[in-house]
């Protein structure tokens, strides 16, 4: 196992961001190389952040597994992470290995009780990806996450996407926004099934879960959980008329009670919908705008949109895209500020004024992380009166800054 002991190298490496807090630094170049899609909520019933995130050697190598780690101080420092679910052992030579755990998301209800969902993936279960294919399962602590209950899987409906009902291809990508009435909902990707019909095997669409009953501390085979919207999810079209591909929702809520939600897209930019029913129905996506009608240009990446809490809305977006390679380039991090526009066609109105560059990586410099990837598939937190985003580096360090 190659260890990482030039402490004079990580402390370069970690600098390019300039974070305010180092939640993790891995110290090993291999099971716990990669860390990506963090997630940190605020525990209130015993005053800690508690974060989860699935980590492995590399993306898609076949060890995906979920680990937490909890900090008592806002923040400032973090327990060593402990393995929660997934793969454990793998032997390279035999290529043996435990099932996998990807995307785990927490959401922590009323009392206290966190409950963790992943997808768990099936040994000889075959579809899109053996990190994404698979059952919607749940475990649940009661002790903040010293221990954990036996694992459930959870009923989905069927969509015209899916070959199966209860195995399937999805990715939920933000934590769960809890909404007015109490429930929870979560924004998903899901991947069409290499099994249907071709023409829907290249597309893939936006869903959202509502979870209805987490704040009564139900058993997982009690969770009220349901598919919206009742139809075909959320899609884009390329020029050509062919559908595109629209992915990994991100929510804000609006002072009028609407969701506003941007999505990243293979079309060059953030398409964005709103909801005005917890929900149920979205208008059709539309490509996120300047004031001066000039579109936000962005790749097939991470696009997160944030409440700062003070009438502030923070979208993060890379600024450039290479029609090339579509999931590219992330070196380049900008952040635009809008403002609710309650009677504009697009009720966030950013104007290019309050567009700055945030966080930069320069390509040459990177010597650690999996590729040239800065701050995509994090979260946010609010304690203390502080806002700290949370963020992979690389999908390698995890490291939080303050949000002024």
């Amino acid at each position: 196992m190659a260890e990482l002991k030039d402490i004079t190298f990580i402390e370069n490496q970690i600098s390019f961001t300039d974070p305010d807090y180092r939640l993790y630094v891995p110290k090993n170049t291999e099971y716990e190389y990669n860390n990506v899609h963090l997630y940190v909520v605020e525990h209130s019933r015993s005053g800690m952040l508690i974060a989860f995130w699935t980590q492995s050697t590399c993306e898609n190598n076949g060890d995906n597994h979920v680990v937490t780690a909890k900090s008592g101080d806002g923040g400032k420092t973090w327990s060593k992470p402990d393995f929660v679910v997934g793969c454990r052992n793998f032997d390279k030579e035999t290529g043996k290995r435990d099932a996998q755990a990807s995307w785990g998301f927490p959401i922590v209800s009323a009392s206290g009780r966190i409950y963790l969902f992943y997808y768990r993936e099936i040994p000889g279960v075959k579809d899109c990806s053996a990190q994404i294919t698979g059952a919607f399962s749940c475990i649940y602590s009661d002790d903040i996450g010293e221990s954990w209950s036996e694992s459930g899987d959870i009923p989905q409906r069927k969509t015209p996407y899916d070959f199966r009902e209860n195995i399937q291809d999805n990715i939920v990508f933000e934590l769960p926004m809890k909404l007015p009435d109490g429930t929870h909902l979560a924004g998903f990707t899901k991947f069409a099934s290499r099994y249907i019909s071709l023409p829907k095997r290249s597309c893939v669409g936006v869903y959202f879960y509502r979870f209805k009953n987490i704040d009564d501390d139900p058993e997982i085979k009690d969770l009220e959980i349901e598919i919206l919207p009742d139809d075909e999810g959320l899609h884009v079209f390329q020029p050509n008329g062919n559908m595109g591909k629209i992915e990994e929702p991100s929510m804000v809520t609006l002072p009028d009670g609407r969701i506003f939600c941007s999505m990243r897209t293979n079309l060059g930019g953030i398409f964005y919908s709103v909801s005005a029913d917890m929900g149920k129905t979205w208008t059709e996506p539309m490509p996120l705008a300047f004031s001066d009608n000039t579109f936000f240009t962005h790749p097939l990446s991470p696009c997160p949109i944030f409440d700062l809490k003070d009438g502030r809305f923070m979208q993060l977006y890379h600024g450039a895209c290479d029609v090339s390679r579509p999931y590219h380039p992330r070196n380049t991090l900008r952040k635009a500020i809008g403002y609710f526009d309650p009677d504009g066609k697009q009720p966030i109105r950013f104007d290019k004024e309050n567009d700055s560059l945030y966080m930069r990586l320069e390509p040459e410099k990177v010597m650690l992380g999996d590729d040239v990837q800065i701050a995509v598939y994090g979260s946010m937190t609010y304690m203390n009166g502080k806002k700290i985003l949370w963020y992979p580096d690389r999908k390698f360090f995890l490291l939080g800054k303050d949000v002024e």
